[in-house]
C-alpha cells in the first residue's frame, strides 16, 4: 500500500475528474486510497459512474458537503478523515503520466529528512525584497526560482528550471499537488490548518509550507511526472459570482491575510 492518501477537494467538472484522474488509477502498481470531497455539486459526485468503476479495484470514498466551503476547509476535512503517513492533496485537473506512479513516490517520500509538505511544482523562495514598503503591490509576494517536473516545465513558461534528481528543497509549493506529511501537521500546526483566517480559496498552498518552514520542517519537490491541465479548478465556474464577489477580490483578500499572518518574516528563500 502507498504512504499516502489522495484527498480530491471536487465542485462539479465531472467530465474533467473522469477524464483525467482516469490516469491515476490506470497507472498505479498498488491499490489506492483515494477520498473524494464534493463540495456542494449540482449532481453530487457519488452519483457518477466512474466513481463506482474505480471502486472495484481501488479504495474510493466521497464526502459530500452540502455547499461550496472552499478549498482550504476541505483540507482540515481530509486529515480528520484520514490517518495514512502522508495526505496528498490534488486538484481534479491533474494527469499522471508514468507507470507506478504511486509506489514511486511511496519511495522518495520515504527518502526525506523531515518532510512538511511535497509536491510537483515549487519555488526556492516566496517574496520580494521591498515587500513590506507601502504601498503594498500584488507582485510582491511572488515566487521566484521555481522548479518543476519535466511535462510541467513543458508547459509553464514561469518554471525557471526542471528537477535534478529525485527530490529538491524548495520554500512553498504550488496547490494543485501538495503532499502532507501527518507529523508536520500534528507537531507544526497542532493538527488544525489556519484555514479560518482565509477566504474561500487561494493562499492556502503558501500557507501551509511557510507554517511548515517555520515549524522546522522542510518543503521539497518531488520527481514524479505529472501534468496540471490549470485553471479548471477554479477560473471555469462561477463559484465567486453566486457567493457576491470576484475570483480576483478573493485572491487580494487572502494576500492581506498572509502579508499580515507572516509580517516581518518576508521573503523566504532555501538554498
Amino acid at each position: 500500500m502507498p504512504k499516502f492518501t489522495v484527498v480530491v477537494p471536487v465542485l462539479n467538472q465531472h467530465d474533467v475528474t473522469e477524464r483525467l484522474m482516469a490516469s491515476w488509477f490506470a497507472l498505479a502498481k498498488s491499490r489506492l486510497n483515494v477520498l473524494f470531497i464534493d463540495n456542494g455539486s449540482d449532481q453530487p459526485l457519488v452519483e457518477q459512474e466512474f466513481i463506482g468503476r474505480w471502486g472495484e479495484e481501488h479504495s474510493v470514498r466521497v464526502l459530500r458537503n452540502e455547499k461550496n466551503t472552499g478549498v482550504y476547509p476541505t483540507f482540515q476535512q481530509g486529515m480528520e478523515a484520514t490517518d495514512s503517513e502522508f495526505v496528498f492533496f490534488s486538484h481534479n485537473d491533474v494527469e499522471m503520466l508514468e507507470w507506478g506512479w504511486d509506489e514511486r513516490m511511496s519511495a522518495i517520500l520515504s527518502l526525506l529528512k523531515k518532510p512538511g509538505v511535497c509536491g510537483m511544482f515549487g519555488a526556492k523562495g516566496i517574496g520580494t525584497p521591498d515587500i513590506y514598503k507601502a504601498p503594498y503591490k500584488f507582485t510582491q509576494l511572488m515566487r521566484w526560482h521555481c522548479v518543476t517536473v519535466r511535462a510541467m516545465y513543458e508547459g509553464d513558461p514561469n518554471a525557471s528550471r526542471i528537477l535534478n534528481g529525485n527530490y529538491e528543497q524548495i520554500a512553498v509549493l504550488d496547490g494543485f499537488s501538495m503532499i502532507v506529511s501527518r507529523r508536520m501537521f500534528g507537531e507544526a500546526l497542532g493538527g488544525r490548518f489556519d484555514h479560518e483566517r482565509y477566504p474561500v480559496h487561494h493562499c492556502y498552498d503558501q500557507d501551509i509550507c511557510l507554517d511548515s518552514h517555520f515549524g522546522g520542517f522542510k518543503n521539497y519537490v518531488i520527481d514524479v511526472n505529472c501534468k496540471h491541465h490549470g485553471g479548471a479548478t477554479s477560473t471555469h465556474e462561477k463559484w465567486a459570482e453566486e457567493m457576491g464577489t470576484t475570483d480576483h477580490k478573493i485572491h487580494r483578500d487572502a494576500h492581506k491575510v498572509m502579508y499580515q499572518k507572516f509580517l516581518g518574516r518576508l521573503p523566504v528563500g532555501v538554498k
